[in-house]
């Protein structure tokens, strides 16, 4: 970990020189950096869009790289905000001292090519699917078709949150194509034949067929009844108790002004919920 954090130390130094030289007289650093999952990556833009006008042009950097990334950079001190759908693992201590902001709960959906000729999925069927169990859409009473599984690596904090709920801490298959983000993802499951895979609700788009898990629709009212179970609440870990720029960007993002754009991006309030988990 400290081997790590000293090379992307080595490496931010660098792109910040680039950024100088390419930037001219821009400033050398951002008030606020963010990095991690990529579900949070648009709701921290929006964020940072409405941030910046009201705090005398605040400059926020917003990237990606999935949770681990994030929980591991702000865990260095290489971010200020590591934005994750996964809680550190406990008791490590690498991660000690991290302070938990919980901004939203994103629900997640199985999605699949649209001519599969499957609308629900049970449980034990998904997780047969994503073990590599079951290898053939005909065997869940879809199409002779092969399935393809489309997966994230292993820094997703999608790829865990759908271990856990779906899985129930089995293993993925190693038969998979797996690329970089929730987009890349849903877009790679429209474009090939038999693909499943698995996206955030603000990623969602109609090129793909949305599956129902054991019989339920994914809706806000089904998973603030609990009767949807594929969610997840959404993290932004600081080292320590947010100060300035950091902790006035925290509080836009969970202030009664942001809080319809949370909803328009397909999130939930975690108010919402009659039931945490």
């Amino acid at each position: 970990m400290l081997l790590r954090c000293k090379m992307q130390r080595v490496l931010i130094s660098i792109l910040l020189v680039l950024g100088l030289i390419v930037g001219g007289c821009g400033r050398s650093r951002a008030d606020v950096t963010v990095s991690g999952s990529t579900v949070l990556l648009p709701l921290a833009r929006d964020a940072a869009a409405g941030f910046a006008p009201a705090n005398a042009g605040a400059v926020v950097n917003v990237s990606g790289g999935g949770s681990y990334t994030g929980l591991q950079q702000v865990a260095c001190g290489l971010v200020d905000i590591g934005a994750s759908e996964v809680e550190p693992p406990a008791g490590d201590p690498k991660f000690k001292g991290l302070v938990d902001h919980v901004v939203a709960l994103c629900p997640f959906l199985l999605i699949a090519h649209r001519d599969v000729g499957v609308d629900n999925l049970t449980a034990d069927q998904a997780s047969g699917i994503f073990t590599g169990r079951i290898k053939n859409w005909r065997e869940v009473g879809g199409k002779d078709l092969k399935i393809t599984i489309v997966n994230r690596p292993k820094s997703s904090g999608s790829r865990r949150v759908i271990k856990d709920l779906v899985l129930r801490g089995q293993e993925f298959t190693g038969d998979a194509r797996v690329v970089n983000s929730n987009v890349e993802l849903r877009e790679a499951v429209a474009k090939t034949p038999g693909a499943i895979g698995f996206v955030d609700a603000a990623n969602l788009e109609g090129t793909v067929k949305t599956l129902k898990y054991d019989s339920v629709v994914c809706s806000r009212e089904t998973i603030t009844n609990g009767a949807y179970p594929l969610w997840a609440l959404e993290h932004m870990y600081t080292k320590g108790e947010p100060k300035g720029a950091v902790e006035a960007y925290l509080e836009f993002m969970c202030s009664a002004s942001f809080r319809e754009k949370i909803k328009s991006r397909g999130f939930l309030l975690p108010s919402e919920m009659k039931k945490q988990k």
